[in-house]
């Protein structure tokens, strides 16, 4: 089978109370790859057929996953701007 369509692809992440543990299913590919990387349990649910895989489950625990807020961009002056420059220029080594 194919790499699934863009408009089908999703990760779904659900939360079990009573165990503390995280139940991950996706289908994006970026996603699979991390969570190959880091899941003590995982199944493999579809594979292309050069073998990988299109489609997993995996377990996480509790503090596998976590829910930041976004970075506030930082709107700087130009002579903050200046500043940082000076002094990343000043912290590189010479060529």
């Amino acid at each position: 089978m194919p790499i699934y369509p863009r408009s089908e692809q999703e990760t779904v992440l659900v939360f079990d109370r009573e165990t503390g543990e995280w139940t991950a299913y996706s289908c994006v590919p970026t996603h699979i790859r991390k969570l190959l990387a880091i899941a003590p349990v995982y199944t493999v649910l579809d594979r292309a057929e050069s073998g990988d895989p299109l489609a997993v489950r995996a377990t996480l625990s509790a503090k596998q996953v976590r829910m930041v807020a976004e970075p506030q961009r930082r709107e700087l002056t130009d002579e903050q701007r200046a500043e940082i420059a000076a002094r990343l220029r000043a912290n590189r080594p010479n060529r």
